[in-house]
């Protein structure tokens, strides 16, 4: 078989066979380079499904203990006194002058809980969400109502 071969005039436009036979000729050649693409695509999408299919299982084992976790949380939490019948410790007369009722105090109380403990303060300075409450020569500080830290006065009552 012959094969002709023709340059052709790129002012020349082609008819319909002629585009028909240029399309089919690219296509034809870029083949090879499209299958070889798809072979070494493939096992790569291959471990990369592996690879995720881990994932999954990895985060379902992830779901299963964190539901074991609970549930084990939540029947601790059905067996434990109940927190109204743990002993309650009242402050001493006396307020921020005695030792014990400074030991009362806990990060987190609320405003209202501080002062039942140790009375009102003899002075206080509020600085954007924070409070600062002084008792003499000690003080607290308290951000957003909820107590965050202290200092005790020297020269208090020992127990």
């Amino acid at each position: 078989m012959t094969t002709l071969v023709t340059l052709r005039d790129p002012s020349r436009k082609l008819n319909r066979n002629q585009m028909s036979l240029s399309k089919y000729l690219s296509v034809t050649r870029a083949a090879p380079r499209l299958l070889l693409s798809l072979l070494l695509y493939v096992p790569f999408a291959l471990a990369a499904d592996e690879s995720q299919q881990d994932q999954i299982e990895a985060l379902r084992q992830q779901l299963r203990d964190l539901q074991e976790r609970v549930e084990r949380l939540e029947s601790e939490v059905e067996q434990a006194v109940p927190v109204n019948m743990a002993p309650k410790v009242e402050p001493v007369a006396g307020g921020w002058r005695k030792e014990h009722n400074w030991k009362l105090l806990a990060e987190g109380m609320s405003d209202y809980e501080v002062k039942a403990i140790l009375g009102e303060p003899d002075r206080q300075k509020t600085v954007k969400k924070f409070e600062f409450w002084y008792y003499g020569d000690g003080n607290l500080r308290v951000y957003m109502r909820r107590l965050k830290s202290w200092d005790i006065p020297s020269g208090i009552d020992g127990e």
